[in-house]
């Protein structure tokens, strides 16, 4: 049996992804796994429609800095990095919610929430209310973002960016009734 020095077949796309995102030193970081559950599970940016932002993704994450990347919960994460290309990917694989991801990038650059997941966060937007989701994070888009950390007192109000979105986005969920969007429905 010969030895040969490296690797004998072509990176593939999950190996590229996987040299691009597990940058962090985690120590439950594992490339080989996570080059085998990329191929293996069909991970859900792995769509054919969805290569070309996948691959723009890729990309730009292999162009950022290892400081980008941090340690969350053991694994490489990225911070508030490639918004722009997170987002474009989330809308082709998970539709509506492209915005959602951009919105959710947004708090956690502004606010330092490194542990957000905002791609998990934005794959299941609220069934029969896309019109309502889309709304409440087009507001927040155009809103400044809340940290939650106000330096003046508490008001009695709490200052909610996109209230009325929100509480029709509620009322379309079926979490108040129509009529009444102060008290929850039965």
């Amino acid at each position: 049996m010969n030895c040969q020095d490296g690797y004998p077949l072509a990176p593939t796309a999950c190996d590229d992804w996987c040299f691009a995102t597990q940058r962090a030193g985690c120590e439950e970081d594992y490339p080989e796994g996570c080059v085998s559950d990329c191929e293996q599970d069909g991970r859900e940016w792995d769509l054919p429609r969805c290569e070309a932002e996948w691959l723009r993704l890729t990309d730009c994450y292999r162009e950022a800095s290892e400081v980008d990347f941090v340690c969350v919960e053991g694994v490489s994460r990225p911070r508030a990095i490639c918004a722009a290309q997170r987002a474009e990917l989330a809308e082709c694989v998970w539709p509506l919610s492209g915005r959602c991801v951009a919105s959710c990038l947004r708090e956690v650059y502004a606010c330092d929430q490194t542990e957000r997941d905002c791609e998990a966060e934005c794959q299941t937007p609220t069934p029969g209310c896309e019109a309502q989701d889309l709304a409440l994070y087009d507001c927040r888009l155009a809103s400044p973002v809340d940290c939650g950390e106000s330096g003046s007192q508490p008001s009695s109000e709490p200052d909610v960016a996109c209230p009325d979105q929100m509480v029709e986005l509620l009322v379309c969920a079926g979490f108040f009734a129509e009529d009444d969007s102060s008290e929850p429905a039965p």
